[in-house]
């Protein structure tokens, strides 16, 4: 228990600390002269907001007495359906992420290829989520 609450806390600072640190980085966007510069500080920005709030959304289920994974979509219609939408997902993923990878290939502006190098990154990360959620909540591999 007592475990749990310093989890809770610390899940709440950072909480904290993330749109802290988002504020600041949104001022700090704004007086960037450097494109390549603002959009890398957006891309961090960005990044920030959204761990604030998949780390809040965490919070709501932290102290129950069950996995993350055993809360599920109780309509089997729409788990079906959800389910198949994932699977496509998948492939889209894949696709945009080719696509990303051939337009860093072909630029020659170190800003544009670092930029583009990051979203690779983040379709290679999204494909291993869609897998991992399709296999942990629907039992399907892929």
């Amino acid at each position: 228990m007592k475990n749990e609450k310093r989890l809770l806390d610390l899940i709440r600072a950072q909480i904290k600390l993330e749109k802290e640190i988002s504020d600041r980085l949104s001022k700090l966007e704004e007086r960037v002269d450097s494109i390549a510069a603002r959009l890398l500080i957006r891309e961090m920005r960005l990044d920030t907001e959204k761990h604030a709030e998949i780390l809040g959304e965490a919070l709501k289920v932290a102290d129950a007495p069950r996995s993350f994974w055993d809360y599920t979509i109780h309509v089997d219609a729409d788990k079906q359906a959800v389910k198949k939408e994932l699977a496509e997902h998948v492939t889209v993923e894949e696709k945009m992420r080719q696509q990303i990878e051939e337009e860093a290939e072909n630029t020659d502006d170190e800003a544009l290829k670092l930029l583009l190098g990051h979203f690779a990154e983040d379709e290679k990360r999204h494909h291993r989520i869609l897998k991992t959620i399709l296999s942990k909540a629907y039992n399907m591999e892929i």
